[in-house]
């Protein structure tokens, strides 16, 4: 078996198995986990639930995520070697194979070097014979300011402490956790001391490379713990038909259906399962029963089919498609939920509509729930006395 644990998780237990914040964890605990990578910054606040003998965390929020990982800085480094090179009057062949060349070292070695704005740094872009006072080029090498360097990376800076200050806005968090190889920089571990610190909040490092975080952190949380909470990053939910009424929905150009009991009703309704934000417990089945009307008591029913949407907005909309059965703004399609209901064929139970006609119900449950770290949906329905269950991981189209 395969099991997913988000790189958060694993950088938190990471850091408690090369730090002592184990020791300091309680129940009741806020923390937030920044992951600065290559290209994005992720960044997650977590509550312990319990410490021991299993730790237990719930996120307190959706996980913020930006843009601003340590490749921005090498194109910050880029776009200045660029314009310096090009007005000290190179040719564009040169300032092409230059600006690479520096970039490149600048990377390598500067980059993970610079610590603040009092030391200059020296980068290799050209060969030993290549020199310009203008800027600060001898011997192939161009020296730059500090303070230049601290511009190349205060850009990243700005917007990754305002994802985390989003994060533990109005929260008391005691400890936040930088991790990532962006996180190994000496100028980002400073910078955030200096923000955070004076507000209470200790940043918690380890002396080991937390670029390899996830990779090891993977391996202890698997045999150590477990998230008992997650808040989702989208609403989820279905379309149903709605009762047809003439002076609203004739104006929004919806067209009423009759459907087997007799009724004018719209189609396109949204039917939320899952709110957006909002921490659900891994143990705890999110369940919304449905009603499916048919016209004949023996429905083919072999391929059963459920579709599930997800909503990104923040508020809870009444429709989830257009008059024209478009998907409204803000909806994508989640998954399909399939199920064998062929034995239920027959067994419909039977009612009477308006005007004397005859339908059939299909009652269905649709099911969402957290395992590992992604949603899981299916169908539950009651069958020959029993309760029977379908199995689908969100945003597949897999069915156990």
């Amino acid at each position: 078996k395969v099991r997913f644990v988000t790189e958060a998780e694993a950088s938190v237990h990471f850091c408690i198995h090369h730090t002592n914040l184990g020791t300091v964890l309680r129940p009741g605990t806020n923390f937030a986990v920044c992951d600065a990578g290559g290209s994005t910054v992720d960044t997650t606040l977590y509550s312990v639930i319990s410490a021991k003998p299993v730790l237990k965390l719930k996120e307190e929020r959706a996980s913020a995520c930006v843009q601003a990982g340590a490749i921005f800085v090498d194109f910050e480094t880029e776009k200045f070697l660029r314009k310096t090179l090009a007005n000290a009057g190179l040719s564009p062949d040169d300032v092409v194979e230059y600006t690479k060349a520096g970039v490149k070292d600048f990377e390598g070695f500067a980059k993970r070097a610079f610590k603040d704005d009092t030391t200059e740094q020296s980068i290799a872009v050209a060969h030993t014979r290549f020199n310009n006072s203008a800027i600060r080029a001898r011997r192939g090498r161009i020296t730059l300011s500090g303070s230049t360097v601290k511009g190349f990376f205060d850009v990243c800076v700005k917007e990754i402490t305002g994802s985390v200050d989003q994060q533990i806005n109005g929260l008391n968090v005691p400890y936040i956790l930088l991790v990532g190889g962006f996180g190994d920089s000496p100028y980002i571990r400073s910078e955030f001391k200096k923000q955070y610190e004076p507000q209470g909040s200790r940043i918690t490092i380890t002396n080991d490379s937390t670029s390899k975080a996830v990779a090891d952190g993977a391996v202890i949380w698997s045999t150590l713990s477990s998230v008992s909470s997650r808040a989702p990053r989208y609403s989820f939910g279905t379309t149903i038909a709605l009762p047809f009424l003439a002076n609203v929905h004739r104006r929004q150009y919806r067209i009423p259906y009759k459907n087997a009991r007799g009724e004018q009703v719209v189609s396109g309704g949204w039917s939320q399962i899952v709110q957006k934000g909002v921490a659900l417990d891994s143990e705890v089945v999110c369940r919304r029963p449905y009603v499916q009307l048919h016209t004949t008591p023996d429905p083919n029913l072999e391929l059963f089919t459920a579709d599930l949407l997800a909503y990104s907005g923040e508020n809870t909309p009444e429709w989830a498609r257009d008059p024209f059965g478009n998907l409204a703004s803000g909806f994508q399609e989640a998954c399909t939920i399939r199920a064998n209901l062929q034995h239920l064929e027959g067994a419909l139970v039977s009612a009477m509509g308006k005007h004397g006609s005859r339908y059939w119900t299909l009652q269905f449950d649709i099911c969402i729930r957290f395992g590992g770290t992604e949603l899981e949906s299916y169908l539950e329905w009651e069958e020959n006395v029993g309760i029977f269950d379908s199995y689908t991981p969100l945003e597949t189209d897999n069915k156990k």
